[in-house]
């Protein structure tokens, strides 16, 4: 699961580190055990797959956040990735509603999270470093659009911000599939300059569904 959020996310480069040989397993298109995958550009998939993009929002729900105090270093099992944190005074822990962990800017998490009574977030929020707080997503309707990825298929992704994301990275449960998210343009169609890459695991805590057989 790679790219914003588990259900946000927005990862960078300075902070994550792909581990070496899962990059290695990736690249050369094997899965655990020996399987072949089939690694595809994001072109190649959207030309090929017989899945659709369907509508879907950010469901309501709890995860966790904290400021740190000193270096720390995070493994996420689902991202197959390490981050590493420095008391920077803008960077966010995040821990979601599988235990995954990654990191977001300060602004964002202030503007896109509020507090389980629901008030708003501020920089005062983080004053205890070190110590996870619950925090509750803000929902949003019909803001995305989302499609799956069989797990069988690496789709390479070439993000917006300059990163490099992969569904279904070897050595991570995935349940059936990945899936690539996406904003919205204004001609109402799936805005392919802005698409991040979710584990199939957790799409359903965080994204609405209702959607999904519709097409």
């Amino acid at each position: 699961m790679n790219g914003k959020h588990p259900c946000n996310r927005t990862l960078f480069s300075l902070s994550r580190i792909m581990i070496a040989a899962a990059a290695a397993i990736t690249v050369c298109g094997c899965a655990a055990g020996g399987e072949q995958m089939k690694q595809l550009s994001l072109s190649e998939y959207l030309s090929q797959t017989n899945e659709n993009w369907f509508l879907t929002g950010k469901n309501e729900y709890t995860i966790q956040a904290m400021m740190v105090s000193k270096e720390m270093t995070f493994h996420n099992d689902l991202e197959v990735a390490d981050y590493v944190v420095t008391d920077d005074g803008k960077t966010v822990v995040l821990k979601g509603t599988r235990d995954e962990i990654w990191t977001s800017p300060l602004p964002q998490v202030i503007a896109r999270y509020r507090k389980p009574d629901g008030s708003e977030l501020s920089e005062e929020s983080f004053a205890e470093k070190d110590v996870f707080i619950d925090i509750v997503t803000i929902p949003v309707k019909d803001a995305y659009y989302a499609i799956h990825v069989p797990k069988d298929i690496t789709v390479v992704v070439e993000t917006s911000y300059g990163d490099v994301l992969h569904t279904n990275l070897p050595n991570a449960p995935h349940g059936e599939g990945d899936y690539l998210i996406c904003t919205i343009t204004e001609d109402g169609e799936p805005d392919l300059s802005d698409v991040w890459v979710l584990n199939g695991l957790i799409f359903p805590d965080c994204y609405d569904t209702s959607h999904m057989n519709e097409q």
